[in-house]
């Protein structure tokens, strides 16, 4: 079972978060990030989830994802963190509200890829430079192929990786 979580950025404490269906009170939510979800690509996308604090059910972030049963893994579509923990929206200076939102979401397609029997593999694009070497560098993804640098893999190794720190009596960090 997952124990989601990401961690105040005050405190450094973990904070349990829960993945659910995303509504529309979520996607009304997103006027003021770099995506808003209301608009008519966003809301074309499959399968969005909202990322929530379990205690208050606080937006702190979306993802639309597909499992792909023709390659064989989760494909995530689109992710985004909430303006408070999005670095691209605050201020110079401004320090984030919360730290591992991309991570938790992560967590939750490796662990639909492993339920789909596709042991944790997924597959997603990376929107800037910066993303895609921080991907690649925290996460351990890996090119996709040579034709789109910016379509990145995560294999099964670091796909466990991931979910291990969110498995019973993983979660903690530091």
């Amino acid at each position: 079972m997952l124990n989601l979580f990401v961690i105040d950025a005050k405190d450094d404490g973990n904070v349990p978060v829960i993945v659910r269906k995303a509504t529309q009170r979520d996607f009304e939510a997103t006027s003021d990030w770099q995506t808003d979800w209301r608009s008519p690509e966003a809301m074309a996308m499959p399968n969005k989830v909202a990322l929530c604090r379990e205690d208050t059910d606080e937006l702190l972030g979306l993802m639309s994802y597909v499992v792909d049963g023709r390659n064989l893994a989760v494909e995530i579509v689109y992710v985004e963190s909430a303006k408070h923990s999005n670095a691209n929206l605050l201020p110079k200076g401004t320090s984030k509200k919360y730290i591992g939102i991309a991570r938790a979401l992560f967590a939750y397609a490796i662990d639909m890829s492993r339920a789909a029997g596709f042991d944790g593999i997924i597959v997603f694009k990376a929107k800037t430079t910066e993303l895609m070497e921080y991907y690649m560098e925290e996460f351990g993804a890996r090119h996709a192929g040579s034709y789109d640098p910016f379509r990145l893999i995560l294999w099964e190794d670091r796909a466990a990786e991931i979910l291990s720190e969110f498995e019973e009596g993983g979660n903690t960090h530091g």
